[in-house]
């Protein structure tokens, strides 16, 4: 039998009967005191659904026609009728009876006897009274008042319950850095600081990487850990195979945390392609590696599209391009567009030549309205003079590498108030 044809069994039993009839089962389940109020009727009744008695929440269609009770007998668990019943009546009850107790083996509620009904909803009073707003009388277990959150979009959460969060969090993790990053929530919970851990962290310390750094090492590449010791230590004596010194090989991890997940064939795949597209020495590559080690790492598309720029779009020469990277390797990281505008500005503009920018590589790697600003001021006083051969020279790295009042005083020669009135003319 499925519950609906046990439902539609008892309701035809109930509209189909002559008198009126009406009984009570108390249903106990999950320590919550139920009374399920079904009512049997004649041909005239009228449905009422979704009643329950006692709190006004629903729990059975049901109809409704009459407030006669039955009662239930303990002594051999039937229930009696009225005084006044007919033998019609008491067949109908039995019938009754047979579907309700189906009804109850289908449903495997278990019924309970002698119930205290007045307990029972003083201790569902009870809890419909608390206010989950309030706060709780023992703070200390505020923890435990809510489930487990699982999955979970921010460590947050764990903070107060996992010890390997709280050591990560001394040592200066910023755990929010995690949470943008896909899987890494799931993978730093499984893991024990002692166990998992504390042997990485030796490792670096012993690689060079400062105590007060590994907070941020570790905010920048939590993937150390999935990481085998043995594959770190190989990775490391390559670096000492390609004569890097100690003091090269401790800037070029503790700079470049990512530097690690590289395993030696793509490092050495990397390194010999600086070498083979600019023509550089092996001291050169590791005068590159070491300046600027997360270019060595960084995607090849986006180095190669800016040697195309540089080389093409700007008219720089080869050697010219080898003497940017070396001298200013940072331009190769920046955004191209910006790039290109910061060239238009020093070169079409200002009238800066190739090589007055090669030898003063900074110009391509400060905001261009800066530049513009103080060429413009410059121009304006008739100071814009970048020629070392003529007098009254102004070179171009005033542009970029002091702040207003030392250009004011020392280059232009006038008030930081009158540049800053022109400014605001801008």
């Amino acid at each position: 039998f499925t519950m609906n044809s046990i439902r539609t069994k008892l309701f035809d039993l109930l509209i189909s009967a002559r008198p009126l009839l009406q009984f009570t089962l108390n249903v106990r389940k999950r320590n919550l005191m139920f009374t399920w109020h079904s009512l049997a009727l004649n041909t005239d009744g009228s449905f009422r659904s979704n009643v329950w008695k006692g709190n006004n929440l629903p729990i059975q269609n049901i109809y409704v026609t009459s407030h006669r009770y039955y009662s239930k007998n303990t002594s051999h668990g039937s229930l009696i009728t009225p005084e006044t019943s007919s033998a019609s009546e008491l067949t109908m009850k039995e019938n009754v009876c047979d579907s309700v107790a189906l009804l109850e083996e289908e449903c495997s509620f278990p019924v309970s006897e002698n119930e205290d009904w007045s307990s029972e909803m003083k201790w569902i009073k009870s809890q419909e009274s608390k206010d989950v707003l309030s706060p709780p009388k023992d703070l200390s277990e505020i923890d435990n008042l809510s489930p487990e959150l699982r999955p979970t979009f921010n460590l947050a959460a764990y903070a107060n319950r996992s010890h390997t969060l709280q050591q990560l969090i001394k040592l200066g993790v910023d755990l929010s850095n995690w949470d943008k990053r896909k899987h890494i929530n799931s993978f730093i919970l499984k893991l024990d600081f002692e166990r998992d851990m504390k042997k990485y962290l030796m490792f670096l310390h012993d690689v060079g990487v400062e105590a007060d750094d590994l907070g941020k090492w570790l905010t920048v590449n939590p993937l150390i850990f999935k990481e085998n010791l043995e594959n770190l230590q190989v990775r490391l004596d390559y670096l000492h195979s390609m004569n890097f010194s100690p003091d090269q090989i401790t800037r070029i991890i503790s700079k470049n945390p990512n530097w690690l997940l590289f395993s030696t064939v793509r490092i050495d795949n990397r390194l010999g392609y600086f070498q083979r597209t600019f023509h550089l020495t092996g001291a050169e590559v590791r005068l590159l590696a070491t300046k600027q080690p997360k270019l060595i790492t960084m995607n090849l598309f986006s180095i190669k599209r800016t040697s195309f720029a540089i080389e093409e779009e700007m008219g720089f020469s080869p050697s010219e391009m080898k003497s940017l990277l070396l001298s200013q390797p940072k331009i190769w990281r920046a955004n191209g567009v910006s790039l290109l505008r910061r060239f238009e500005i020093a070169h079409n503009q200002i009238g800066l030549s190739h090589s007055q920018i090669v030898q003063f590589p900074q110009i391509l790697m400060s905001r261009d309205f800066r530049i513009k600003q103080r060429h413009d001021y410059l121009k304006l006083i008739g100071r814009d003079q970048y020629d070392p051969l003529k007098p009254n020279y102004v070179s171009p790295s005033a542009l970029v590498s002091s702040d207003d009042v030392e250009f004011c005083t020392t280059i232009a020669k006038t008030s930081v108030q009158n540049f800053n009135d022109f400014l605001k003319t801008r």
